[in-house]
């Protein structure tokens, strides 16, 4: 009986040591799971004679608005065909236009637009302009020897544009290669654009049948949101 009495008054004491200090537990912190991915994408920000930051908005004379959404958006693109070695979809961020008249309802990636394609015989982006003076920029992909391209023909120009003086204007001609001349001679659109503003001019005509240019927008008004 002594043994047993002893034996319990250990057990006891054990038990209240154990039991000393539990408030002062420190539970571990929740494992989390090696599985969980957490996406981050690219955001390509616009350049500086095409700056089109969300908020930005140009009015023309010709009655339209170019306006950038708020906010940049997911731009889920397909790259593949001729064009990249392992076709695949990919997604970056982009500043993006509302639907007009100009460009339609595109994303802007530095001096491109989205293309409504984007298939195997498409370019996912069909550029607008280049920096480098005497520069081709593609507009179209390659069929059959017809090819829309553009050139810069001009930089660092000035230009006036409803009494408003621009400088550091770039100039550039878009022309389809088949009919094998010039972009000057047989270029159907001429387009400006302004460092800082953006696109200040455009003047088109109907080549062959029309080889006079004629004016079919000027900016009147502009604010970049930067």
């Amino acid at each position: 009986m002594k043994r047993l009495l002893i034996f319990l008054l250990l057990y006891l004491s054990i038990g209240f040591i154990a039991c000393d200090g539990e408030d002062d537990f420190i539970f571990p912190e929740p494992i989390s799971s090696p599985h969980t991915i957490v996406h981050v994408y690219d955001t390509i920000k616009p350049k500086e004679y095409f700056p089109a930051f969300p908020g930005s908005y140009w009015v023309y004379n010709n009655g339209d608005t170019l306006r950038v959404e708020e906010n940049y958006k997911l731009c889920v693109y397909f790259q593949g065909g001729h064009y990249v070695p392992y076709p695949h979809n990919d997604t970056i961020v982009l500043p993006k236009f509302y639907p007009n008249s100009i460009y339609g309802a595109v994303f802007i990636r530095g001096y491109s637009i989205t293309n409504l394609g984007g298939t195997s015989s498409e370019m996912p982006f069909s550029e607008i302009l280049t920096e480098t003076e005497g520069g081709t920029f593609y507009i179209t992909p390659s069929y059959a020897g017809n090819q829309n391209l553009g050139e810069t023909i001009k930089k660092d120009t000035t230009i006036i544009v409803n009494n408003v003086t621009y400088n550091d204007v770039i100039v550039t001609y878009q022309y389809n290669r088949i009919f094998m001349c010039s972009p000057e001679i047989c270029g159907y659109r001429k387009e400006y654009y302004a460092k800082g503003v953006g696109l200040i001019k455009r003047e088109e005509r109907d080549f062959p049948v029309d080889t006079n240019l004629r004016v079919v927008l000027e900016l009147t008004d502009y604010n970049i949101v930067r």
